[in-house]
């Protein structure tokens, strides 16, 4: 599966790249429910962008909304910082006093990794204003491309489908994030989007977890070799829930190639041409077993890979 990927956050040049307009409104609903929603991210660099570049009023009122959040981040995590702080001084006293408290030495070790953690966290967000990260999980809001009437558009979507009722499943414990090209036309999940509401998903890598020495997990990412910008084809929902409402999509996944198989990976995102994309985004004309087939569409390049 691809868990994760690094996205373009400069939303003027997707726009050239795509030949699209932001649907700002997305990114209001967004916005609005990151505040009230604890699955509903949005990546920090998209936060930046808009921090430095709001031009009108509905831009201006996102921008003060994402200071808002990583103020109340930074207070959140000054609170926990403090009593870290002061775990590690008692864990000191302890010890200087000759306690025999089990494993004394190592919950001092622990905590002070807790507290250098919190430092560099609260650092982190203080400097949102000035850069962020360009990086997706599942329950991150990212741009995704759609059809909107008779224009394409640029729309704020969550990477995790939430289904039709707004009935939530885990992220961590049922992936709702990328769609088997080969459960498309049979998945309770997949089946009703399928051939009705399609997206493109731009991102320049994307991350994966694969066998590494000894058998323990590695994480490596994969890039298009000689390319800049990549893509999945992607499926979306729109749902209503109890904290307002929700755009989600899935990235559709197929067989890899060799070059990835070879790393242990078993999927990959599907790089659809570009030049399918207005037949993919407008889907209603073709069967979904035309539709399959044009997946079959994808873009001629060579994986590159490296340690994350």
């Amino acid at each position: 599966m691809c868990y994760s990927a690094m996205i373009e956050a400069d939303l003027r040049e997707l726009e050239k790249m795509f030949g699209v307009k932001v649907d700002w409104t997305s990114f209001d609903e967004a916005f609005t429910l990151r505040d009230k929603y604890s699955q509903a991210m949005i990546p920090s660099a998209i936060d930046s962008y808009i921090i430095q570049n709001a031009e009108t009023t509905l831009q201006k009122r996102l921008a003060k909304m994402a200071k808002s959040h990583y103020q109340a981040e930074i207070e959140k995590f000054s609170i926990k910082l403090k009593k870290y702080e002061q775990d590690v001084k008692d864990f000191e006293t302890k010890l200087k006093s000759g306690s025999k408290i089990k494993d004394l030495e190592e919950k001092l070790r622990k905590r002070r990794e807790t507290v250098q953690w919190h430092k560099e966290k609260i650092e982190y967000y203080k400097k949102i204003e000035e850069t962020g990260a360009p990086r997706v999980f599942p329950n991150f809001y990212t741009p995704v491309v759609v059809k909107d009437d008779s224009e394409n558009v640029l729309r704020m979507m969550r990477y995790h489908v939430c289904p039709k009722n707004g009935k939530e499943l885990n992220a961590f414990k049922y992936n709702l994030f990328n769609a088997r090209r080969d459960r498309l036309l049979d998945s309770r999940t997949w089946k009703p989007l399928f051939g009705k509401q399609h997206g493109i998903f731009p991102f320049y890598r994307f991350y994966e977890s694969v066998p590494g020495e000894n058998g323990e997990a590695k994480i490596i990412y994969f890039e298009p070799k000689d390319r800049g910008i990549m893509w999945s084809a992607a499926i979306f929902e729109e749902s209503s829930i109890a904290e307002g409402f929700l755009r989600s999509f899935a990235a559709i996944t197929d067989d890899p190639p060799p070059e990835v198989a070879e790393t242990g990976h078993d999927r990959c995102p599907v790089f659809l041409k570009q030049e399918n994309f207005d037949i993919w985004l407008e889907p209603k004309s073709m069967t979904k077993d035309e539709l399959i087939i044009l997946l079959d569409s994808k873009t001629p390049t060579y994986f590159e890979h490296q340690a994350a």
